[in-house]
């Protein structure tokens, strides 16, 4: 009798699978790994076809591949090999900050979490209307400080001086100011080098010291003319230091150049010559390699605490200016 209830059950359930669709097996992924699609991604990128490295690169920035998070928002980001999009770039850039904060200032991806924290911090500074994303200044400052003082990024310590300098999302604090600039400036930053020596030049609120900015200035535009590419407003600024310095000043400025970390030049150019060529700087252009998808794997162990910000560590969805 039991034998018969067992096969009259089988028999039944026989019947309920009759016609039943078959349970269908899940699509394979479209990538065999992150890693496998970072690499297609990068290839199409180079290759002129962003119809097929865009998927490529998102699903592998999707599984916290860096190289392909840096990519996507840099492009995003300059408009160069997409059209530009801040929204997106700022998304990125997000991701990056919000999984590395706090890795150790000493390891081989280090850089690509400042850049990401400065790139932020101008989104703050000036706000991002599309997203909305509203202008908060003050934690843009928290943003570049952490940056600043805690990877060392002279860009970061660029923008902190200014903002100081200026007394934007800070209290205005000259000697904050100077002392930031002047970190950024031995690091061989143009533009740090170029506003800490108009300062000392003009005498703007500290002791004027002209040959030393001079000196800066002169600075300033040779890093900036070896790297390529001048802000038209450090050109500018050289040539009006040059124009108005007489042949003390000139010579002085020349002496300290060796001190300042330039080259010993002969002859300073003199004021009547013809003007250096003066070009406008792009946006960051994707120059470097982004690390190995991998590397991060090596970043778990030995990462010292981070310098205190201000803000939770997170940067992701929720963190931030009023976030938890």
């Amino acid at each position: 009798m039991q034998m018969c209830n067992r096969l009259v059950l089988g028999a039944c359930a026989a019947l309920l699978t009759v016609g039943s669709p078959a349970v269908a097996a899940e699509d394979p992924p479209p990538y065999p790994s992150a890693t496998e699609a970072y690499r297609q991604g990068v290839k199409a990128f180079k290759a002129g076809r962003p119809a097929i490295a865009l998927p490529a690169l998102e699903y592998a920035a999707k599984r916290g591949v860096l190289g392909a998070q840096v990519r996507l928002a840099r492009a995003y980001a300059s408009g160069r090999k997409v059209p530009k999009d801040d929204a997106k770039a700022f998304f990125y850039f997000e991701q990056i900050a919000d999984q590395r904060a706090d890795i150790s200032p000493s390891s081989p991806v280090a850089d690509y979490a400042a850049e990401a924290f400065v790139a932020l911090g101008r989104y703050y500074l000036d706000g991002i209307p599309s997203m909305p994303l509203p202008a908060n200044a003050s934690y843009a400052a928290d943003l570049f400080r952490h940056a600043a003082s805690y990877f060392g990024n002279a860009e970061a310590q660029y923008r902190l001086g200014r903002l100081y300098l200026e007394g934007t999302g800070v209290d205005k604090n000259v000697r904050l100011a100077v002392n930031w600039l002047a970190v950024a400036a031995k690091k061989q930053h143009a533009a740090s080098q170029a506003t800490l020596g108009e300062i000392l030049w003009r005498g703007r609120e500290v002791r004027k010291r002209r040959a030393r900015g001079l000196a800066l200035i002169i600075l300033a535009h040779e890093n900036a003319l070896a790297g390529g590419k001048e802000l038209k407003w450090i050109g500018a600024l050289y040539q009006e230091a040059l124009a108005e310095s007489d042949t003390p000043t000139r010579k002085g400025a020349e002496a300290l150049l060796p001190e300042l970390g330039g080259v010993k030049m002969t002859t300073i150019m003199p004021a009547e010559a013809k003007p250096a060529e003066v070009v406008a700087i792009p946006a960051a252009e994707e120059t470097l390699e982004p690390a190995a998808p991998a590397a991060d794997a090596t970043l778990g162990t030995g990462a010292p605490t981070p310098a205190p910000i201000g803000l939770s560590v997170g940067f992701g969805a929720g963190a931030g200016p009023g976030g938890p």
